[in-house]
């Protein structure tokens, strides 16, 4: 197990730092589609497309401003269980390399997912990019289950 122990041990700071930077990555997306979300209902209501009233509940909603309440919604799902296991594993002492790099592809597909939602919303891109994006959250999940029976 010596061989393999350099992809946990080597610079353990930097791979701190750099999952946080992920994670904050990650959050931004959150805090960009809120902001997104309310440009999008403000406009809406100041040209008249909509009555201010509709936002109580959000069940009314037009397709067009739906679709940002989706991408809305859409990360507090399975974001959280990215979150859970980048907490996890730090809390664990056990992220690696691999745990930083499978972070950051997860996280850029997530970003690519949202942008294709609220952009051309290509509905089979959108879900190609959401199934990549679960693969590596697994992956992760996997990664996080090796490294804690190894080294926790």
């Amino acid at each position: 197990m010596d061989f393999i122990a350099p992809i946990w041990t080597f610079a353990e700071p930097w791979q701190l730092r750099l999952l946080v930077l992920i994670v904050l990555l990650n959050m931004a997306l959150a805090l960009r589609l809120y902001g997104v979300m309310s440009k999008a209902r403000y406009a809406a209501v100041k040209k008249g497309e909509v009555d201010k009233e509709i936002f109580r509940a959000t069940q009314a909603e037009p397709e067009q401003l739906a679709v940002y309440t989706r991408a809305v919604a859409n990360q507090f799902e399975a974001p959280v269980l990215f979150y859970a296991v980048i907490a996890i594993g730090m809390a664990l002492g056990v992220t690696s390399w691999i745990t930083v790099v499978l972070a950051a592809v997860y996280v850029a597909l997530r970003w690519q997912h949202a942008n294709e939602m609220i952009g051309e919303h290509n509905v089979l891109r959108r879900r190609q990019l959401f199934i990549w994006s679960f693969y590596a959250l697994i992956a992760l999940m996997v990664e996080l289950a090796i490294s804690a029976l190894l080294w926790a």
